[in-house]
């Protein structure tokens, strides 16, 4: 009698599709938007939708430039249909990271076998990391999506006897563009290891000046059709803050305390990636090593192997060179890793039982955690308890201030309701805010809320945990619907 992993790769597509679903999906409904990046790009996707601006993103009635727009079109859409939701925000990265795992499996079936290409997808999803940040509302999962089809339409594309050159050299182009347009110029790192595939293996690996300078100008006018109207709406600013704060600074620089300033603090923390990876890609990651040591022998005879390896190591390199570092920022890498795993595993009955049992483990474990954990820690965290508390004193022209607890996440709250930007700030700010007509609401430590006795109005309590800072606040919120002094 066949096992379960037999009968699912039997049909690995439909597998993984349903795998990854279920799996990405659960819980998305359960748990409020609390991550900072998370919030901001679903706020700022709102708010180009009710602006009708579909070209510069807006961030609490300011304009965003952080990524470019191709997540936010996503989110945009997906509101069109689901509504301005938490769930709806997430979707679209839930189905770009399906997106991924479909595109190993079609690389890994055409490579090999239905089995490789099962395991590869399924590795990629029930990685710890990307079973994490694959249903978060970033532009993370996008831009890898794009990388990835970047790295297969590449590898097709500079193979000598390749007959549908042209077909492959399309999607390249456009993957690089549509990648750009998800995260910026990180989506062109797939280029690299075509170069170093064509100076390191001549033989192996065709890739014409003429036809490269072409495609990238093809992507570069490509990026231009969206790039042109945002720079000329805002000035410039799109390009020197979008790719001088938040690409150039991010690099030389450390932002948000997110690595170690100076020489000595690269040096420290550029093996830090390399330690992550257990973490990030567990629990597949445990199997690299002895992999690795299996392969390495027969590295000059496997051109793929290299190839995935190589675009997987500049992943690594151009990162731990980047003063500011976040554990996801390897994550491009990941779709090589699992299709390079899956190829060494395909064949061998303990690595395929070995690959059963933690697939198994980790799908259980993560679908407790979204459901289960999700349930329990939405009454503890620290924003759902305000908004619960405020939401029903909230209307249109309602002005709202949050002082010293200033998150994204309050924004995504309010401005599902208010029409006006959110205050942030900090607690000595207040009075400047309570001198605006009312109605209003502030949101203020509770330490510090005696200072405003004199201001009439309900007072609620809200605590909870901030799920950022991962610290306990004891908040006030003051409802202010007479006048206020």
């Amino acid at each position: 009698m066949p096992s379960w992993l037999e009968k699912l790769t039997a049909r690995p597509q439909r597998a993984i599709l349903l795998f990854s679903l279920t799996l990405l999906l659960a819980g998305n409904w359960i748990l409020p938007l609390t991550d900072r990046d998370e919030t901001r790009f679903a706020e700022a996707s709102r708010e180009m939708l009710q602006r009708g601006d579909y070209v510069v993103p807006w961030f609490n009635g300011a304009w965003r430039f952080d990524k470019p727009v191709l997540i936010y079109w996503c989110q945009m859409a997906s509101y069109s249909v689901f509504g301005d939701n938490a769930f709806a925000a997430r979707l679209p990265s839930v189905l770009f990271t399906t997106g991924t795992a479909l595109l190993l499996v079609r690389w890994g079936r055409k490579l090999k076998d239905a089995k490789t290409a099962f395991m590869a997808g399924a590795m990629f999803v029930a990685g710890l990391h990307v079973a994490i940040i694959g249903r978060v509302a970033t532009a993370d999962m996008a831009m890898v999506f794009f990388v990835t089809l970047a790295v297969w339409s590449g590898w097709e594309l500079t193979r000598p006897e390749q007959a549908s050159r042209k077909t492959w050299w399309w999607i390249f182009y456009l993957a690089l563009a549509l990648g750009f347009l998800a995260k910026g110029p990180v989506a062109w790192l797939p280029l690299g290891g075509m170069i170093a595939g064509r100076a390191l293996r001549k033989n192996s690996f065709r890739l014409p000046a003429n036809e490269t300078v072409v495609g990238l100008c093809v992507a570069v006018a490509l990026v231009a059709l969206w790039g042109g109207p945002a720079l000329a709406q805002t000035g410039g600013q799109f390009w020197s803050v979008g790719m001088g704060e938040h690409v150039f600074n991010r690099s030389v620089g450390v932002i948000d305390g997110h690595g170690l300033a100076g020489v000595l603090g690269l040096l420290a923390t550029s093996p830090l990636y390399f330690a992550t990876f257990f973490i990030s890609f567990f629990p597949w990651s445990t199997r690299v090593p002895a992999a690795l040591r299996r392969w390495w022998p027969e590295r000059k005879r496997d051109d793929l192997g290299w190839y995935l390896l190589v675009q997987a190591a500049i992943v690594f390199a151009v990162f731990s060179l980047v003063k500011t570092k976040l554990p996801h920022y390897t994550m491009p890498a990941f779709p090589c890793i699992a299709l390079w795993l899956a190829l060494q595993f395909s064949g061998g009955e303990k690595a395929a039982a070995w690959f059963q049992k933690r697939l198994l483990a980790m799908a259980n474990f993560i679908l407790a955690l979204m459901l289960i954990g999700f349930s329990f820690a939405r009454s503890h965290l620290l924003t759902e308890n305000i908004w619960q508390a405020a939401r029903s004193h909230v209307r249109p022209e309602t002005k709202v201030a949050c002082f010293d607890y200033t998150e994204p996440s309050l924004v995504w709250k309010f401005r599902s309701v208010i029409t006006n930007p959110v205050v942030l700030g900090d607690v000595a700010l207040a009075r400047d805010f309570l001198t605006n007509t009312p109605p209003l609401i502030l949101v203020l430590p509770t330490a510090d809320a005696a200072r405003f006795a004199d201001v009439p109005g309900l007072r609620l309590p809200a605590r909870g945990l901030d799920l950022v800072k991962f610290k306990n606040h004891d908040l006030t919120v003051i409802v202010c619907e007479g006048p206020a002094r």
